[in-house]
C-alpha cells in the first residue's frame, strides 16, 4: 500500500511540473520582451541598410534644374552646349551694353523659322508683339581681347535655373527668359554677384536712353542717338546687323568701345 501511495504522489508531481512549465511558457509568449531584447530590436531596426553606392546620371539639365526645384528649367542654358565656351580667367576691363531692335530680329527669326518659331523667341517675335530696341545683354569686356574667346564667359560655370518671378521683372526691357538666364550665366555671372543686380544695372543704363522707334541706317542711327543722348556725343558707338553697342568704364561713364 504504501509503495502504491508512493507511485501515485510521484505522478502527480510529475503532472503538477509538467502544467507548471506550459503555464510558464504561455505567460513568457504574452509578455514583452524584457528591455535588453527590445533594445537589441531596436538597434538592428535601426542600422542602415547597406546597398551599393552608385552615382545617379542626369543630364546637365537635370542637374540645373534640381537646385531649384520651383522652376521648370526649359529656358535654362547648358555651358557645354554653347559655342564659344567658358572664359573665367579673363578680367573685366570695361562694359558693352548690347541693345537689339527686335523688329529686325524677328524679322530673320521668321525668315528662318516660319511660323515655327524657337522657344527663345515666342515671346519676342510671337503674335501681337511690338517691341522696338530691347536689352540684348550687358557684357563685362577685356580691353586686349583678340577675338571673341577671349572676353569674360561663364565666369561662375553652369548655373542653376533663375526663378520665374525674378525674370519676369525684366522681360520689358530683355524679352525671352532663356535670355535673361543665358546673359546672366554667360556675362552677368562675370561682373556681379546676383542676378538681380546686374538685370538692375541692365535696366538702369536702358532707362537712361532715349532710343528711336524706326529702322535707320548705321550712320543715321548714330547720329540720331548723339542728338538725343548728350552723354553720348563724344563716345565711339559700336553696331552690328540690328545691334547697337555703347561702351562703360568701370566707373559706368560712357567710354569708346574699341573698334576692333
Amino acid at each position: 500500500m504504501k509503495k502504491f501511495t508512493s507511485t501515485l504522489s510521484l505522478i502527480v508531481l510529475v503532472v503538477l511540473a509538467i502544467w507548471q512549465y506550459f503555464t510558464d511558457l504561455t505567460k513568457t509568449k504574452n509578455q514583452s520582451p524584457s528591455p535588453v531584447i527590445k533594445q537589441m530590436k531596436q538597434t538592428k531596426a535601426s542600422e542602415p541598410k547597406f546597398e551599393p553606392q552608385f552615382e545617379t546620371k542626369r543630364t546637365d539639365i537635370e542637374k540645373s534644374a534640381v537646385k531649384n526645384p520651383n522652376v521648370f528649367a526649359n529656358y535654362d542654358v547648358i555651358m557645354r552646349d554653347d559655342p564659344i565656351g567658358q572664359n573665367a580667367k579673363a578680367p573685366v576691363d570695361y562694359y558693352m551694353l548690347a541693345l537689339s531692335w527686335s523688329p529686325g530680329f524677328c524679322d530673320i527669326q521668321r525668315e528662318k523659322y516660319g511660323d515655327q518659331l524657337p522657344y527663345s523667341s515666342q515671346y519676342q517675335c510671337g503674335n501681337n508683339r511690338t517691341f522696338g530696341w530691347v536689352v540684348h545683354g550687358l557684357w563685362p569686356q577685356n580691353a586686349n581681347a583678340l577675338s571673341v574667346t577671349d572676353h569674360p564667359r561663364f565666369c561662375k560655370g553652369d548655373l542653376p535655373a533663375l526663378p520665374k518671378d525674378l525674370l519676369a521683372r525684366y522681360l520689358a526691357i530683355s524679352p525671352g527668359e532663356q535670355l535673361l538666364q543665358g546673359e546672366w550665366e554667360k556675362h552677368g555671372s562675370c561682373a556681379f554677384d546676383f542676378a538681380q543686380q546686374y538685370f538692375a544695372k541692365e535696366q538702369e543704363l536702358f532707362s537712361s536712353l532715349k532710343l528711336p522707334n524706326q529702322s535707320l541706317s548705321r550712320n543715321e542711327l548714330f547720329r540720331w542717338m548723339k542728338q538725343h543722348n548728350p552723354q553720348l556725343k563724344n563716345a565711339y558707338l559700336g553696331a552690328s546687323r540690328n545691334e547697337l553697342f555703347i561702351c562703360y568704364d568701370k566707373k559706368w561713364q560712357v567710354m569708346n568701345c574699341q573698334s576692333k
